[in-house]
């Protein structure tokens, strides 16, 4: 599947950001959670073009690394930008104080290494914000679907995980759940469904389309 995925976003990099009814609900609904940046450390993991680091950067964050698999989608990023994978981050154990994963689990190959990985990076307290397709969309029929350079969609699909399995996955990472999100298609997105000439919107509208969370590391304890 890595190959396959990074085939795909390596021919959707350009167009990534545009008109995509996913991403017009996710990105908001994943800022609502993130904790204050300015002076942290942050990492935007499976950064694509580095939404997050650059918004982290334009935050007060002191540092922002974009982090992401595919050549294409890291060179549109804010440096300083990293190409790697996520089931294993070139970062030392406590480097950094917050890490967002926005609509990573569904391509890495494994969910539990790749949480592992970033509780192992993150310092006690830290703060992990998490989002990914919901399994009902998935089920629904929804695929991940991206504008090609001659305007084709081109479609990835790859399930997300259950909402148990992160959840289990992310205590055992050493994490706290604090919240989870559940976003379904509402009004917000109609005006995005059309620009992407999706039809779906009226048979989708009310469906459950992210799941949402923010997690906190948990502290060291002396004894």
């Amino acid at each position: 599947m890595k190959t396959a995925v990074r085939e795909v976003f390596a021919v959707a990099a350009a167009a990534y950001d545009r008109g995509n009814p996913l991403l017009a609900l996710e990105r908001p609904e994943t800022e609502a959670l993130l904790p204050l940046l300015a002076g942290q450390d942050v990492l935007d993991v499976g950064a694509g073009t580095g939404h997050y680091a650059r918004l982290a950067a334009a935050l007060g964050a002191r540092l922002a690394v974009a982090f992401d698999l595919t050549p294409e989608m890291i060179a549109l990023a804010p440096r300083p930008a990293v190409i790697g994978d996520a089931v294993r981050l070139p970062f030392a154990s406590g480097a950094l104080d917050v890490a967002i994963a926005a609509l990573l689990l569904s391509f890495v190959k494994d969910v539990e290494t790749t949480l592992g990985e970033l509780g192992r990076v993150l310092r006690p307290h830290g703060t992990l914000v998490l989002s990914d397709l919901h399994p009902v969309a998935s089920e629904r029929g929804w695929r991940r679907s991206f504008a090609g350079p001659n305007g084709e969609r081109v479609v990835i699909d790859a399930p997300p995980p259950r909402v148990g399995r992160v959840e289990d996955a992310l205590r055992a990472a050493g994490f706290d759940l604090e919240c989870r999100v559940e976003s379904a298609i509402d009004e917000r997105l109609r005006p995005v469904f059309a620009e992407a000439r999706r039809r779906d919107f009226d048979s989708l509208r009310g469906t459950p389309l992210l799941q949402l969370y923010r997690a906190r590391k948990r502290g060291t304890h002396a004894g």
